[in-house]
């Protein structure tokens, strides 16, 4: 049960710090030749504008779900395994 607390723990954790991103303050920027501008990048800016953003967002916490969920059923069953192990 330990495992499956610690384990939720951290991807709430995770989640949080990716929901917490803000936009920072405008400073002098620097070109660099080898990375694109920010400006550059137009589908995250085309994914926010036709809405399709929560498509992602839903199919990310499917996934992020299933996976808690197998977690849960695979720490039960090894759970029941030790405990006829220890008898």
């Amino acid at each position: 049960m330990f495992r499956i607390l610690a384990i939720c723990c951290f991807i709430v954790g995770a989640l949080a710090g990716l929901t917490q991103v803000q936009a920072q303050p405008e400073q002098a920027q620097v070109e660099y030749s080898s990375a694109p501008a920010e400006s550059d990048i137009e589908m995250a800016d085309t994914l926010r504008q036709d809405g399709k953003i929560w498509v992602v967002v839903v199919v990310l916490l499917t996934v992020m779900t299933g996976l808690i969920i197998y977690l849960i059923t695979l720490d039960r069953k090894v759970g029941k395994l030790e405990k006829q192990f220890k008898e």
